[in-house]
């Protein structure tokens, strides 16, 4: 399917970390436990979490696919679906899966940067930053309450700004974990939605029927 695999060294089943579960050997059908996390820039997190401690793996910066992100050849076999709906290395923020997967590509995130929308039926708000490219999905259910969220950037001199979200009660939320910081729902954190930032020709490997946000 056009994506790389995992196998783990106990007993070597092969496992596919876009279906999240085992496709070969012992596991074999087996579904892992997903855990969120945020793909962002280093200054982006070190902003909002100043005391975060960071694994250095060498001293190099040097990124080995650069050359490949502005090639216009797709995968490690090409383009098993060809869906030209977008062009094959937009970046999507995949979500829904096999229960009716949706694609936000970056650059519809681009233009609005906050969307209160749902998937599958689920309330969620989708937040981009768009010099990070820093794109995440959280459910808009608060115990009883479904709420709204808009964008306040709060600037905090030197150049410096804070980005938070803002709902209806003038809570304010921030975005790389989900945690409301003030207002009614302080100390609150929004459930975080399954949903991969991915090359937009793997997604539709993967999910060919899949809907397009924008589109």
């Amino acid at each position: 399917m056009n994506a790389l695999i995992m196998y783990d060294r106990q007993t070597r089943s092969l496992w596919s970390h876009f279906l999240s579960e085992g496709i070969e050997g012992e596991y074999k059908g087996v579904k892992l436990t997903n855990v969120p996390l945020v793909l962002t820039t280093w200054e982006e997190w070190r902003t909002s979490f100043p005391e975060t401690k960071a694994l250095l793996k060498g001293e190099s910066s040097f990124d080995p696919y650069t050359s490949y992100y502005i090639r216009d050849d797709a995968g490690v076999i090409g383009e098993s679906n060809r869906d030209e709906r977008l062009y094959g290395k937009e970046i999507v923020l995949g979500a829904g899966f096999d229960d009716g997967a949706i694609a936000f590509p970056h650059t519809a995130l681009q233009e609005e940067q906050v969307i209160n929308t749902e998937i599958n039926g689920e309330p969620v708000v989708v937040y981009y930053e768009s010099q990070t490219s820093t794109a995440i999905a959280y459910s808009r259910s608060v115990g009883e309450e479904t709420l709204e969220f808009s964008l306040e950037i709060e600037e905090e001199g030197e150049g410096v700004s804070r980005r938070w979200l803002v709902d209806a009660s003038g809570s304010r939320w921030l975005p790389l974990n989900g945690q409301a910081w003030s207002g009614d729902f302080q100390g609150t954190r929004l459930d975080p939605v399954h949903a991969v930032n991915v090359f937009w020709f793997a997604w539709s490997d993967f999910y060919p029927e899949t809907e397009i946000y924008g589109q």
